[in-house]
């Protein structure tokens, strides 16, 4: 080989050595995350994450370094975005960095152009602990499906075996334990919480941790030693995705089923409770388990106040002073006014699974004795709206009730229309001085120029076309955003099971199609109403039709499609009640 050969070959071959080292080696950017991680770690056990890291979240990252914290078996983990070497280097690099006993892990996420989903990989060591990477492997695999609870939060709790006797305890003298992590993480969620919302609750049970080491079942079983045949049994643990999930056990004499328990805390028998829902959703549970009805508690609030949300519902956005605003304006509207907003789940599961199907039933269930009452029941979960209306009274009353609406502060709107509609109806009491209430149009509800009675009649004209366009973002954006989190978790279900239960939903929602399809047809002919409040009412048909076809669209369970019938019926009788055109003029 001539020398020029040589030099050709030798150049090639330092390449290839090159670019061999470039692929082999971290790349310099997860080497420089890893110093940092060390560099932060070294102050003890806990969570490093890089800025863009996605898996888990900030409530998450809370509650694992409260976990931590006061774990005895010290744990560290290094949460990366870039490439680490395969096998354990990364970690062993990281115990090496630190330099102090315990278990190291570092987990990566690295976005690839060929993939939606980010590519992963982790890697484990442990200093100077009597811990093996054989149990490590084992509690990673126990964690495996839907509910089991999070490997990262149920890892000191297999290493140290510090909260499964805790939770055993709970069926002694205390039936109640919160994991102090889960305090220290969020200080609203304690043991104080629990008894609270089961004051007057016979015979349940309930622990609310981080998370449970080893099989779930077997940690599970010591809550249900002596269970009451009438006894609850509910065992809370964080899941994922800011989070927690809910495993029952429940004596022969409980009246529900277990799928029942799992469906009111969790909104589905994949039980999903976040990390600010957790009391509400513990209200829910409590209310269909509670010896007392949810119609007569309701019924005594209202005897006190015009105004009474049962405490498993909120919107998130109406606060406690403007409903006490709300409430003052609805009693001094009409002193003999209640409304209560109760749990349509409950409501339902406690009637035995159907609701009275008169109109005014079951607000006459409510109503103090001569009292004008709405009742507007909810669904409570993915942010919650008003599932359907039942008013009892004087005729303007329910009248004005069934016509009021919210969406994404739905108490707040609801009770706000309510007030707009017994306005427009003349339902108010008379002025101090002895002048005539207000009877409502122009003079009642403000002043209408001709410019926004334009608009309207506008507005009107081009809904049929355009009202798939005019649903509000926000509440477009967190419907599908709950379906899309539904669908995920029944992703995670073996996948013939998960096709079982799409078909099942599809298979129940395809009676109410034609149905749907029926009442678009009927909306859309209907001509444009002569007056603005009229007007009014049709854009709200219109919009609450989006609405159905949205949730008809997003469809996950099966439990979804018999509020899908009830809204399409309650559209039905508002359709029937818009007054017949008088001509094409505006008021």
């Amino acid at each position: 080989m001539g020398r020029a050969a040589r030099s050709a070959a030798l150049a090639g071959l330092t390449a290839w050595v090159l670019l061999a080292g470039l692929l082999l080696a971290p790349p310099a950017r997860a080497a420089e995350q890893l110093a940092e991680a060390a560099d932060a770690l070294a102050a003890g056990p806990g969570v490093w994450a890089a800025e863009d890291y996605e898996d888990i979240d900030e409530q998450a990252l809370a509650l694992m370094r409260a976990r931590y914290a006061d774990a005895r078996t010290p744990v560290r983990v290094a949460l990366l975005t870039e490439e680490i070497p395969e096998g354990d280097a990364a970690a062993e690099e990281l115990a090496a960095r630190v330099g102090e006993p315990g278990v190291y892990l570092v987990f990566n996420e690295v976005h690839t152009p060929v993939s939606d989903s980010p590519s992963t990989a982790y890697a484990w060591a442990v200093a100077d602990v009597p811990v093996s990477t054989e149990q490590l492997s084992a509690e990673m695999y126990a964690r495996v499906g839907i509910p089991s609870g999070h490997f990262l939060l149920s890892l000191s709790d297999a290493l140290d075996n510090d909260l499964r006797p805790a939770v055993a305890a709970t069926a002694g003298a205390e039936p109640f334990f919160v994991d102090p992590a889960v305090t220290a993480a969020f200080p609203e969620l304690d043991a104080a919480l629990l008894r609270d919302s089961f004051a007057g609750v016979p015979n349940v049970r309930a622990a609310l941790v981080s998370g449970l080491g080893g099989d779930l079942a077997e940690a599970q079983a010591p809550m249900l030693t002596g269970l009451p045949d009438d006894g609850v049994a509910v065992l809370i643990q964080w899941e994922d995705d800011g989070s927690f999930s809910a495993v029952f056990g429940a004596g022969p004499d409980v009246p529900f089923d277990i799928s029942d328990l799992e469906t009111v805390i969790g909104a589905s028998g994949i039980t999903d409770l976040p990390v600010r829902e957790v009391p509400q959703r513990l209200a829910l549970l409590a209310a269909l388990l509670s010896p007392a009805e949810v119609t007569e508690t309701a019924r005594d609030a209202l005897a006190e106040a015009p105004v009474y949300v049962h405490p498993g519902i909120s919107d998130w956005r109406t606060g406690p002073e403007e409903l006490a605003a709300l409430g003052e304006e609805l009693a001094a509207a009409d002193p003999a006014a209640g409304v209560a907003f109760l749990p349509h789940p409950v409501l339902e599961l406690r009637a035995g699974g159907t609701l009275p199907s008169e109109e005014s039933a079951l607000a006459e269930l409510v109503a103090p004795e001569g009292r004008n009452v709405a009742v507007f029941t909810v669904d409570p979960y993915h942010g919650g709206h008003v599932r359907d209306t039942s008013a009892t009274g004087d005729a303007a009353f329910v009248e004005a009730a069934d016509w009021a609406h919210g969406s994404e502060a739905f108490i707040g709107e609801t009770l706000t229309d309510l007030l707009g509609e017994m306005d427009r109806l003349g339902i108010t009491e008379p002025t101090a001085d002895g002048a005539e209430p207000a009877t409502g149009g122009a003079d009642a509800t403000g002043p209408r120029t001709a410019a926004q009675i334009l608009l309207l009649a506008v507005a009107a004209l081009l809904l049929p076309v355009l009202a798939r366009n005019l649903t509000p973002r926000g509440r477009r954006a967190r419907r599908v955003r709950a379906a899309a989190r539904r669908r995920g978790l029944l992703a995670a279900l073996p996948a013939e099971r998960a096709a079982v239960l799409l078909a099942e939903a599809e298979r129940a929602a395809r009676a109410t199609d034609e149905q749907l399809i029926r009442l678009g047809d009927d909306l859309a002919r209907v001509p444009r109403p002569a007056g603005a409040a009229a007007l009014r009412r049709l854009q709200r048909l219109r919009s609450d039709y989006e609405w159905v076809l949205d949730v008809r669209a997003h469809l996950a369970s099966r439990e979804e499609v018999g509020g899908i019938r009830k809204d399409i019926a309650r559209l039905r009788r508002a359709l029937g009640r818009l007054p017949s055109p008088t001509g094409t003029s505006g008021d």
